[in-house]
C-alpha cells in the first residue's frame, strides 16, 4: 500500500469528473435499482432521512448528495476534488436541490466542522482512500451523540476482485487500501456500537461475464458502474444470484470475508 498523496488523488478525480456528463448519472437508479442492494440497504439504515443534517464524505459525482437531499435531508458534502464538487453542484442544479446542499473542498482527514455537528454521516468508497485512523477520529468528533455513520466499502479478501483491481490500474488510484478486519477493529475502537453486512459474492459472476463474454477490459469501463447503469438488463440473473448470496451468508457465514462490499453502521454513544 502506497502512502496517500492528496495532490495525485485530486488530479485523478478531477480528470474523472471532466469525463462525465449529467446524462451519465442517475442517483435514483444507484440507490433503488435492481442491481444495487447495498445502496438500498445503506439508505434504509439512515431512516428517517427527512430533516436530518447529513455530512457526506467524498461526495464524488454527487449521486449520494442528490439522492439524500431529494429525500429531505440538509446536506453538507466534501470532496478532495474541485472538479467533482463542480460536477456535484451541476447535478444539484439539474435536480433543483442546490438550496439544500453545501459543498466544501477538503480532504476527509482535514474536516474542521464543530464537534457534534451532524445527525448522520454517509460515505461511499471513501475510507479505503484515506488515513483511516486520522479520518475516523475526525468523523467521530463531528457526529452527534446517538448519530449514525454509514460506510460502503470494498473488502480486501476476494481473489476475483483483487485480480480485477490489478487489471483496472488506469481507473483507480494506486494508494487505495480495501478494508480489512484490522481496519474494522480500528473503527470499533471509536464506535463500539457497530454492525455490518456484506454484499456481492455470487453476483461477481456478472463481472466475469463482462470480461470473458463481452470482452470488456476493466480499464475501458468501470464494472461497478456498468452493473448499476444496466441494472434492468441484468435484473433477473442478479436477483437470483443475490438470493444465493443471502443464503450463503445464512448457512456459511464465515464466507462473508470473500464478499466484495461491506456496509458498516456505526452509532456514536456517550462514553
Amino acid at each position: 500500500m502506497k502512502k496517500r498523496n492528496n495532490k495525485s488523488e485530486e488530479a485523478f478525480h478531477n480528470e474523472w469528473a471532466r469525463s462525465i456528463t449529467i446524462s451519465d448519472i442517475d442517483p435514483i437508479r444507484q440507490f433503488e435499482g435492481p442491481t444495487s442492494p447495498e445502496y438500498r440497504y445503506a439508505a434504509n439504515l439512515l431512516k428517517p432521512i427527512k430533516g436530518k443534517k447529513i455530512l457526506i464524505l467524498g461526495c464524488g459525482l454527487g449521486e449520494e448528495v442528490v439522492y439524500l437531499a431529494k429525500k429531505g435531508a440538509k446536506i453538507f458534502a466534501i470532496d478532495i476534488s474541485k472538479e467533482m464538487l463542480t460536477f456535484t453542484h451541476k447535478l444539484s442544479l439539474h435536480y433543483g436541490l442546490q438550496h439544500n446542499i453545501q459543498l466544501f473542498h477538503v480532504a476527509a482527514e482535514n474536516i474542521s466542522f464543530p464537534q457534534e455537528s451532524f445527525d448522520a454521516i454517509f460515505a461511499c468508497n471513501l475510507l479505503h482512500h484515506i488515513n483511516l485512523k486520522k479520518g475516523i477520529n475526525k468523523i467521530y468528533k463531528v457526529l452527534k451523540t446517538d448519530g449514525t455513520a454509514i460506510f460502503l466499502e470494498p473488502l480486501a479478501y476476494n481473489p476475483i476482485i483483487n485480480v480485477y483491481r490489478k487489471m483496472a490500474s488506469d481507473v483507480r488510484t494506486d494508494s487505495e487500501h480495501p478494508i480489512t478486519y484490522k481496519d474494522i477493529e480500528l473503527i470499533k475502537q471509536y464506535f463500539p456500537n457497530f454492525m455490518h453486512r456484506e454484499f456481492h459474492f455470487s453476483t461477481l459472476l456478472i463481472f466475469i461475464w463482462f470480461f470473458v463474454g463481452l470482452r470488456i477490459h476493466p480499464n475501458k469501463e468501470r464494472y461497478w458502474k456498468k452493473i448499476i447503469h444496466e441494472g434492468r438488463k441484468y435484473k433477473t440473473v442478479f436477483t437470483i444470484l443475490h438470493k444465493i448470496d443471502n443464503l450463503i451468508l445464512t448457512l456459511i457465514p464465515w464466507l462473508a470475508s470473500l464478499y466484495w462490499v461491506i456496509v458498516l453502521k456505526a452509532t456514536k454513544k456517550k462514553k
